[in-house]
């Protein structure tokens, strides 16, 4: 029997999108059918189109339908992003050419949706490095803000999110600017772990390697149209020295070519590393007066920084590195959790730490600061050979493949 979804209009409510679809054939196994797809924005979205709200369902489907060589049929979409889709399909074959990308897309109508306005921006917004990096480096431009509940914090975290919230809602009043939030099943609809055991020869997890690219930017669309806003920015996550060395769903050559409704999407930040971000951030701060309270965990329930994880060690010693408290950047810890991130990395026990992620923070730190104005606990790091605790390669490759359930499993 062959792979396909119908999918129904989209039932449009206020600030709500539900989807109602059948499946058909082998790759039912990839969806959990009691787990219906919604979205819910907090904005009225009653004008938007059919082919337009249907552009969220779509982007988290695609990818699947492309393994599955499944088809999806649809009463209409969106001609922007129906003419995108062989552009961004082709970023994905070239990033995991050991992989078959079949399946296709059948549309009933195909209907062109254009925002009514020239400008205007949004950007995605987690709170992270990479978020407040493009914040910043856009700020002139005064986007709204578009932050996920769905994605890190699981839905069911209740404190999570509104912690989460809370922080989007101080940075908003900090900078003067609007936001939109979006509580989205995008990843309760499917089941991630089996889906990462089918693309296992491609190197990586599902939610990293194939879904959270277009599927978290494609939520935008309803919300755009009804803003009225041209362009949304979307932080990189990696950089272009990074390009051969890993693979990401969030990549230049799959988003920058994602459109929907007249509007375009930016990879942003990706001429930058990490310790670079950190430091317009840092320098930002300074030279404006603002703060920006950081929020990188994704260990941690309850939508705070755990400073136990590697996530944390990394942003703590990377602020410091610039010359700036962590404590003023959204990280309070003890001196026992400093001394412990120094065992543990010692130890060469945490599989993610990787001498190529902190050798920068190393440089940075070597010709900002001197090794006294750090806390003793941590003042080994600035001569150490980091090559010397790079984890065994091997442990690492497994870490990464069982990532994706370790954070299901936190929520």
């Amino acid at each position: 029997m062959k792979n396909k979804i119908w999918v129904h209009l989209p039932h449009i409510q206020e600030n709500q999108i539900v989807y109602r679809y059948e499946v058909e054939g082998a790759w039912a196994e990839a969806f959990q059918m009691e787990n219906t797809f919604s979205v819910a924005y907090s904005m009225d979205i009653t004008s938007v189109p059919p082919s337009v709200a249907v552009v969220p369902l779509l982007a988290n489907v695609l990818p699947i339908a492309w393994v599955y060589d499944a088809e999806i049929i649809v009463p209409s979409c969106d001609k922007d992003f129906y003419n995108c889709i062989a552009d961004v399909k082709r970023g994905y074959r070239d990033m995991y050419p050991m992989m078959n990308f079949g399946g296709m897309l059948t549309v009933d109508r195909i209907e062109e949706n254009l925002v009514d306005a020239q400008s205007g921006a949004c950007a995605f917004f987690s709170g992270g490095v990479d978020a407040f990096n493009t914040l910043t480096q856009h700020i002139s431009e005064k986007p709204t803000l578009i932050t996920l509940w769905g994605a890190d914090v699981a839905l069911e975290d209740e404190t999570g999110w509104n912690r989460v919230k809370d922080h989007l809602e101080e940075t908003c009043n900090e900078f003067g600017l609007d936001y939109v939030t979006v509580k989205t099943s995008f990843r309760d609809f499917l089941r991630e772990g089996l889906l990462g055991a089918i693309v296992r020869n491609s190197g990586d997890g599902w939610w990293h390697g194939f879904q959270h690219g277009i599927g978290i930017i494609c939520h935008a669309a309803p919300a755009m149209y009804a803003l009225g806003k041209k362009t949304a920015y979307f932080a990189s996550s990696f950089t272009a020295a990074d390009k051969g060395r890993v693979t990401c769903a969030s990549d230049p050559t799959i988003d920058n070519y994602v459109r929907f409704c007249g509007c375009n999407i930016v990879h942003d930040g990706y001429e930058f590393t990490r310790q670079m971000k950190i430091h317009n951030i840092t320098q930002f701060s300074k030279e404006n007066g603002k703060k920006i309270p950081l929020r990188v965990c994704w260990e941690s329930t309850g939508g705070s920084n755990c400073c136990n994880c590697e996530k944390c060690w990394r942003t703590i010693l990377g602020l410091y590195a610039e010359g700036v408290s962590p404590e003023n950047y959204g990280f309070h810890y003890s001196a026992q959790q400093l001394s412990a991130i120094a065992k543990k990395m010692k130890s060469g026990r945490n599989p993610m730490f990787s001498s190529l992620r902190y050798q920068p923070i190393q440089n940075s730190m070597r010709n900002n600061i001197e090794k006294e104005d750090l806390p003793t606990q941590i003042r080994w790091f600035y001569k150490a050979d980091l090559k010397k605790y790079d984890t065994v390669k091997l442990y690492r490759r497994i870490w990464r493949k069982i990532l994706p359930y370790v954070r299901k499993l936190k929520g």
